[in-house]
């Protein structure tokens, strides 16, 4: 698979790390000294949101270079609401296990933004019944040996601007809804999956460098948006339809086949073509 170099990866994201504000109320900066495991950076949370009682930001500083996990923590758990975790200065966290983990707690209003990682596991997994809510994942850059981002009924996500790189599937939705994917850069082996997810879902104007295929809707998955997206190296379909599913807009995305492959912009059965919005969808050579 396609990956990016370190000297792309740090100009790309520099603009966003010394763009950053100065130092907040209930804010917490770690450098990389500070941090042999996640459990250093959990410490630095409780430290900011005084153990959940109020908003809390921690700030990783790159300026003394990676965070690279040595001790047995290897991720970073999120238990309480309104956590912001983020970057400066083009902050690395590697040799974790999950980037970042949602624990089996109700955990609204949280934001990762900025940061790179390289894991083991997942990126983002919220997989625990939870639920989560309202969450953004921001201008990150994931390389994973599982999922970047996987999320089990977690309305309301904002995931928008990120890196993705893994062998596995890039995003799974999973009983969710009110979600936007918009504006990333996905290489992966299926794209997104929506499954068991529906209402106001939105998968626009990402590019997509697939294996097999781009986006897939299955299970009961219902009203959702999958439009503008730019897909590539897909072997066999832009976006397929696995079951039989309702009023989803399937509309103006562009698919380009791998140069082995003979692919179809859309794999559907005739009735989730009545009982879908799915038009506009080419098959570019």
């Amino acid at each position: 698979m396609k990956t990016i170099s370190y000297v792309l990866l740090i100009t790309a994201l520099v603009a966003l790390g010394n763009a950053l504000p100065g130092k907040a109320a209930n804010e917490v900066v770690l450098n990389a000294k500070q941090v042999n495991s996640a459990r250093d950076i959990e410490a630095a949370i409780d430290t900011a949101t005084d153990h959940g009682t109020r908003p809390g930001v921690v700030t990783l500083d790159g300026r003394q270079g990676r965070f690279e996990y040595t001790g047995d923590d290897r991720s970073i758990n999120i238990y309480y609401s309104n956590v912001t975790l983020r970057s400066l200065n083009e902050a690395i966290i590697s040799n974790c296990a999950d980037g970042v983990f949602f624990d089996n707690v109700t955990a609204h209003n949280v934001t990762v933004e900025g940061l790179v990682f390289f894991c083991t596991g997942c990126g983002v997994a919220a997989n625990n019944l939870g639920p989560h809510h309202h969450a953004v994942i921001r201008n990150n850059f994931f390389r994973t040996g599982s999922f970047p981002i996987e999320i089990l009924q977690g309305d309301d996500w904002t995931i928008t601007g990120n890196r993705l790189e893994t062998h596995s599937d890039g995003i799974h939705l999973y009983e969710t809804g009110g979600t936007t994917i918009r504006n990333n850069n996905i290489q992966a082996y299926v794209g997104v999956l929506l499954y068991h997810s529906g209402y106001d879902n939105t998968v626009s104007n990402n590019v997509i460098t697939a294996t097999w295929q781009g986006v897939v809707l299955s299970g009961k998955t219902l009203r959702n948006k999958v439009t503008a997206n730019k897909m590539f190296h897909i072997q066999d379909a832009g976006i397929a339809f696995t079951d039989i599913v309702t009023w989803n807009q399937v509309t103006g995305n562009q698919v380009t086949c791998s140069p082995e492959a003979e692919c179809v912009a859309v794999r559907a059965d005739p009735i989730n073509y009545e009982q879908n919005k799915i038009v506009g969808n080419k098959l570019m050579k």
